[in-house]
């Protein structure tokens, strides 16, 4: 495996801060209460739940622990969580549009099929999830590290970067679109099959390998010399 190297753009991400100690309460009661009183949920542990159908207005979650929930089909028109950790959650098919994400950490969650839209994303840790199919749109994320992830068929639109990092994920058929990945070490990644607009991989780091594999993407014919 290639050598890791220091770069400018490598992302040092501030996990969650809990403050407090935290109250256990249900999830689907405690959302619901919150939309109702139109109140943030602040220094919470979920275990086990599950919230499914949520409809409202905005929804805030500070210093909050989400451990083996269910999140799925909200409708919001914005979603923040701050100082939050998800521990093998399951947010598969979970659309979120307008949301923020500011220190938190996913810890092996599932994201298949799960569509973040206008979504800002500051000091996330997403380590050991399944994301297959997952899309991320009209976003800006700025010290974010993705490790270990599984992003096969994923697709990100108009994404912006700032000290981002891709360790060891797979993003066998993901599709890139207005995306700019310069600057962006690809080298320990598997990106077989990746679709990009020429323009847009102009700067990434890749190994050799990956190299030679986009220039047949892009149509080159490869001969040996001599052999021409």
């Amino acid at each position: 495996m290639p050598t890791r190297r220091n770069s400018p753009d490598t992302a040092i991400v501030q996990l969650p801060n809990f403050s407090q100690a935290l109250a256990g309460l249900p999830l689907a009661e405690t959302i619901d209460t919150a939309l109702r009183s139109r109140t943030d949920v602040d220094s919470a542990r979920f275990e086990g739940g599950e919230a499914t159908g949520v409809i409202g207005a905005s929804l805030e979650f500070s210093g909050c622990v989400f451990e083996h929930c269910t999140l799925g089909d909200w409708e919001l028109k914005r979603v923040c969580f701050v100082d939050c950790l998800l521990d093998h959650c399951d947010l598969s098919g979970l659309r979120l549009a307008n949301v923020t994400f500011q220190r938190v950490r996913f810890l092996a969650c599932r994201l298949t099929g799960a569509v973040f839209l206008q979504a800002a994303l500051m000091n996330v840790a997403l380590e050991g999830c399944s994301g297959d199919y997952f899309i991320l749109s009209q976003a800006k994320c700025t010290h974010v590290r993705w490790q270990d992830c599984r992003l096969q068929e994923s697709m990100w639109q108009e994404v912006v970067w700032k000290f981002v990092t891709f360790a060891d994920c797979d993003l066998t058929n993901a599709q890139l679109t207005q995306t700019r990945m310069a600057s962006l070490d690809m080298t320990t990644c598997t990106l077989t099959s990746l679709r990009i607009d020429p323009y847009d991989l102009r700067g990434m780091k890749v190994t050799p390998s990956q190299a030679l594999m986009f220039c047949v993407l892009l149509g080159l014919d490869i001969v040996e010399e001599g052999l021409a």
